[in-house]
């Protein structure tokens, strides 16, 4: 049953279910023979929301999902999502033995935890092995090749399924160290393989990569940010659809003469008489506050520059510039209306960071509604929440 958005606050996230479809199919298309999608879906899809996504990014193109953490994973499985899940954790000995008799695929990250996954490995799990190729964060590296050796030497119930690495700088196709990961990816590889250690798959390339071409015939590859239709590469790439549209509503409006201060801080004043609107959304919702007078927001098709100081609920804005602005119309955030767009790349410019955290920190408390391809709204996350709201008359 579609939602009935008149039950929600003006201020929500409108996932277009198809674009993500488009997106998924397309870099899947152009993949090498052999290769298949590992779909990241961590950090709740990067604010999209994993379980709506999920069932939509299982298909013949996708051999996987892929989870940062094993929460993510247990509300995939439950939520009725029956394909592999890699969990890439890392994981704590508690989690793992949670993980092995939940059926995931564990991402194994160093060599403590390949020694508690083996020790408690009473059946044959399967695990991706992840080796430091140089991002200094986790995998094997050094002395850990010889020690994970032998500790697989010692476990006939571990079953290698992967090795994969992951880049540093591939999101700058100027930058020569991804060519020096991949070399030490396959140095590191051929070590174990010497060893009698062998993975049927690898998966080096993550979605800068991946669109770059640097993904080998057969090679997995995870792929996160483009899926959502942001840039994964610095200065473009390829162009995906954007899957999420950030909008809000105009609740007040009010005319100021000349020399007014607005907001906390009264960090601007009007140079004219001017006509300011007040928007239901704030840093709360994951509207950075570092937008305070530097922001723009899109209404009735033109840019409206954010005046005064974001607050935790509340943004004001100038629309004197345009024209029969009314309370209730359509004011967005993030995406596009008419021949405007805002999009996450113009956000993180403007506060210093990526595309990733402008996704990520839009907060739980903005309802995300699924659109169809028609633009109708099929689902919301929301919708068993109203469903048992009573309104009892005053």
């Amino acid at each position: 049953m579609a939602p009935d958005l008149s039950l929600f606050r003006p201020t929500v996230a409108r996932i277009d279910v198809g674009a993500f479809r488009r997106n998924l199919s397309s870099i899947a298309a152009a993949l090498p023979p052999g290769s298949r999608l590992i779909s990241v879906l961590k950090a709740d899809a990067y604010g999209h929301g994993a379980v709506e996504l999920a069932s939509r990014a299982v298909g013949r193109e996708t051999a996987m999902i892929a989870v940062a953490l094993l929460e993510e994973a247990l509300e995939l499985r439950d939520s009725g999502i029956d394909c592999p899940i890699l969990v890439l954790g890392p994981l704590l000995p508690p989690q793992i033995a949670i993980a092995i008799e939940a059926g995931m695929i564990i991402g194994v990250v160093g060599p403590e935890e390949l020694q508690a996954v083996c020790d408690l490995a009473t059946r044959p799990v399967s695990i991706h092995l992840k080796l430091d190729s140089g991002m200094g964060r986790m995998g094997l590296v050094g002395d850990d090749l010889g020690a994970a050796i032998e500790t697989l030497r010692r476990s006939p119930n571990i079953r290698v399924d992967a090795l994969y690495t992951h880049f540093a700088n591939a999101s700058d196709p100027n930058d020569p160290f991804t060519g020096i990961q991949i070399e030490r990816f396959d140095r590191m590889v051929a070590t174990l393989r010497a060893a009698g250690i062998e993975a049927s798959q690898h998966h080096l390339a993550n979605s800068a990569a991946t669109m770059r071409g640097l993904v080998r015939p057969g090679d997995l590859v995870r792929v996160g940010i483009a899926l959502y239709g942001a840039e994964p590469l610095d200065g473009g790439g390829p162009k995906l659809a954007p899957v999420l549209r950030w909008v809000t509503r105009v609740a007040r409006l009010k005319s100021l003469e000349a020399g007014e201060g607005i907001g906390y801080g009264t960090i601007f004043h009007t140079t004219r008489r001017s006509r300011i609107a007040t928007l239901p959304v704030g840093y709360a919702d994951g509207y950075d506050r570092s937008l305070s007078s530097s922001g723009e927001v899109l209404v009735r098709g033109r840019r409206a520059p954010v005046v005064g100081r974001v607050s935790m609920d509340l943004v004001t804005i100038d629309v004197t510039e345009v024209h029969d602005v009314a309370p209730g119309d359509e004011v967005v955030l993030l995406g596009r209306q008419a021949d405007e767009e805002i999009s996450a790349e113009e956000h993180a410019r403007k506060t210093d960071t990526i595309s990733y955290e402008v996704f990520c920190r839009i907060s739980p408390r903005v309802p995300r509604v699924y659109d169809d391809a028609d633009g109708q709204a099929v689902r919301s996350k929301f919708n068993a929440s109203i469903a048992n709201l009573q309104i009892r008359p005053s």
